[in-house]
């Protein structure tokens, strides 16, 4: 008996963190999309679709909303994700860092720079969303 509850702890314990790892894995897959996503809707210059992939009771939420429309208008900025690492997660929110190249080719001075910064996800209705992001630290080309 002694035998067979050791060898189904030693099961589960080899099994679990490799099970944790897979999910894991499988939520920075998950976060990684919806970054990138909300980019593209971003370059394509749809509001609607970049506000979709945001979290709507965000702190930043009515004034991307506001704001977005003009900055389509007034720039001709473009986004590149060049880095994306997950951090971690507890029962309400999900972290990770992600690296932002922005240029706009109708301004020759504003071509190239990275922006650093730690995002927060959370789910709403079913779908991981953006909740929010802090600046770590930005890289300005001239």
């Amino acid at each position: 008996m002694h035998i067979r509850i050791i060898a189904v702890a030693a099961f589960l314990f080899a099994v679990a963190p490799g099970t944790a790892a897979f999910a894991a894995d499988a939520l920075a897959s998950t976060l990684e999309k919806v970054s990138k996503d909300q980019i593209a809707a971003f370059n394509r210059e749809d509001a609607a679709a970049t506000l979709s992939f945001a979290y709507t009771k965000s702190p930043a939420y009515d004034t991307a909303k506001s704001e977005l429309p003009a900055l389509f208008e007034e720039s001709d900025a473009r986004a590149e994700q060049i880095g994306f690492q997950y951090v971690g997660h507890d029962d309400e929110l999900a972290y990770a860092r992600v690296k932002v190249k922005v240029t706009a080719a109708d301004a020759p001075d504003f071509q190239g720079n990275v922006v650093d910064s730690l995002m927060i996800f959370h789910q709403e209705g079913g779908s991981w969303k953006v909740f929010d992001s802090y600046l770590l630290g930005s890289q300005l080309v001239p």
